[in-house]
């Protein structure tokens, strides 16, 4: 896998490209025809799992790669999946992952001058969504996801974007290409690609907030 532990490094992964296909990878385990994933500036589950309003009954500890068939048990309307999980990312950052999100995009987790990033698809109903990165509960950026499937970085994500494919595709293969660029801009900004291990953190599963998930 890799990291960014220092400046060098840090430079490094701006530019350095994933072993596997972020997108396939994330659809050979399940998450296809939705997804809904966000990357934390934060590394204390706890404060995350509050900050969620999740309810420590529901806690259950277990990796992503055994959540997934959960989570993406197709016979199980989407709007009924009442479970998410979240794990440790790379140092300083966590990850939300389920198939259905707050409506809001969960901005308040970002509070305290935090960072976010959010990649979220619906295949049959919305398509890609455009990657969002919040700080301080305010969208700072958004990489569109045009249906062309065309990379259009702008200011704030072009030094994550280099040597990315930039051309227009047809829909729904420029869509999965897409959706593998806005994953491998994540891992540079935040210094972690998925892959296999990735899958296999230790990490907990938890019913849906306390709250209404679309407040």
């Amino acid at each position: 896998m890799t990291r960014a532990t220092g400046d060098d490094e840090m430079t490094d992964i701006r530019t350095a490209s994933p072993e596997h296909d972020q997108y396939g990878l994330l659809a050979a385990n399940g998450f296809d025809e939705a997804f809904f994933g966000l990357w934390v500036e934060r590394d204390d589950l706890d404060e995350l799992a509050g900050l969620l309003r999740l309810d420590p009954r529901s806690r259950r500890d277990v990796p992503l790669i055994e959540e997934a068939a959960t989570l993406t048990d197709w016979s199980v309307p989407l709007d009924e999946v009442d479970s998410l999980w979240i794990g440790p990312h790379s140092p300083g950052w966590s990850v939300v992952i389920s198939t259905s999100g707050p409506e809001t995009g969960g901005r308040w987790l970002s509070s305290g001058n935090r960072g976010m990033l959010m990649v979220d698809w619906h295949r049959e109903v919305t398509g890609l969504s455009d990657l969002d990165y919040y700080r301080d509960g305010n969208l700072v950026a958004e990489l569109p996801a045009l249906p062309s499937g065309e990379l259009l970085p702008g200011q704030l994500f072009e030094p994550y974007a280099q040597g990315l494919p930039r051309d227009g595709y047809p829909i729904e293969e420029g869509e999965e290409r897409l959706a593998h660029a806005f994953l491998t801009i994540v891992g540079r900004m935040t210094g972690r690609f998925l892959d296999d291990d990735w899958f296999r953190i230790p990490g907990r599963a938890y019913g849906f907030p306390l709250v209404d998930r679309h407040e």
